[in-house]
């Protein structure tokens, strides 16, 4: 055997089986698409017999991946696994159901739950949580160069969108209880004398 046949039968030796066998002519132009078209009609036992037929020292065998695709394998699945309509159009990670453990745990032994001062406490926090939160929508829905004040009883209240609504404006004026910040040298917090 001449130098030349081992050149060329160790090369053949170092392509995947795969390979010769998706691209015969061995073009190098084989694609996810077109394993997809060559193979659609495959039953499960041939595409796993076709599978199987890598033999790739790597672990990450582009073809080999391109068989074992979802798209290939999904309808296989679907039809053994789902009643007919019954399948999604796509496999997908089920939704994450967190702490569900959690719920049937109390129901089952509700004095290891959380006392009714710790309820009303995380409720508090709760709520507190959410008017912080709409108060931020508000005061980006306003933008940062809002107007702003405190109002007796109310706390911070944020000028109208429209400065140049007059009404508006002048309803704002009359509930802030100190000038606004930016009206103020010393801010929206500047003590007002004799409004209590």
């Amino acid at each position: 055997m001449s130098s030349g046949d081992e050149a060329s039968s160790s090369s053949v030796d170092a392509e995947c089986p795969l390979e010769t066998l998706l691209d015969p002519k061995l073009t190098g132009a084989v694609t996810k698409a077109s394993v997809i078209e060559l193979l659609r009609d495959a039953s499960a036992r041939a595409l796993s017999e076709t599978s199987d037929r890598c033999a790739c020292s790597r672990r990450g065998c582009a073809y080999k991946k391109m068989v074992d695709c979802d798209e290939l394998w999904w309808p296989r699945y679907a039809e053994a696994w789902y009643e007919p309509g019954m399948a999604p159009a796509f496999p997908g990670k089920a939704p994450k159901d967190k702490k569900s453990w959690k719920n049937a745990y109390l129901a089952a032994k509700p004095e290891d739950g959380p006392t009714a001062e710790e309820v009303a406490r995380r409720e508090a926090k709760v709520k507190k949580r959410e008017e912080m939160l709409a108060r931020w929508k508000e005061e980006n829905l306003a933008g940062s160069g809002a107007l702003r004040g405190r109002a007796a009883g109310v706390g911070d209240v944020v000028a109208p969108v429209d400065l140049s609504d007059k009404e508006a404006m002048r309803a704002f004026y009359k509930s802030v209880r100190a000038k606004p910040k930016g009206k103020s040298a010393r801010g929206s917090h500047a003590p007002v004398f004799g409004a209590d």
